[in-house]
């Protein structure tokens, strides 16, 4: 992806997603990272001509070996592209997934942890 693609894809994301500027730079990050995605799957340098089927994939395959949160940060980021191509309302069905729901950070069952042994004993009375 040249230079002049990553200026379009953070020019749109600027305009579209207000906030502090440490998210907006991570939306931008996060924005040209599927832009070089898409460009190096289908070609496709602008992303006005991106289809729901490009984001669908760069969520599908692009996000899929993060961590749920990050999967989660990268729908974020396809949604506000959404919503910035002007495509949000009909594209927003397609882009749901497992990414939208991230779970919650906590030990898993059966995984150590939790207090030691001998703090979690009754005390004799």
């Amino acid at each position: 992806m040249t230079t002049a693609h990553s200026t379009r894809i953070e020019i749109l994301l600027r305009r579209a997603q207000p906030g502090k500027s440490g998210g907006v730079k991570a939306h931008i990050k996060r924005g040209e990272r599927i832009a070089r995605a898409i460009e190096e799957r289908w070609g496709i340098r602008e992303p006005y001509q991106w289809r729901v089927k490009h984001l669908q994939w760069a969520l599908k395959t692009g996000a899929a070996n993060l961590a749920q949160a990050s999967q989660y940060d990268y729908w974020r980021t396809a949604c506000v592209l959404a919503a910035a191509l002007g495509h949000w309302p009909d594209w927003e069905p397609h882009l749901r997934g497992p990414w939208t729901r991230p779970k919650p950070p906590g030990p898993r069952p059966g995984a150590p942890g939790g207090r030691p042994r001998k703090l979690a004993r009754s005390r004799p009375a």
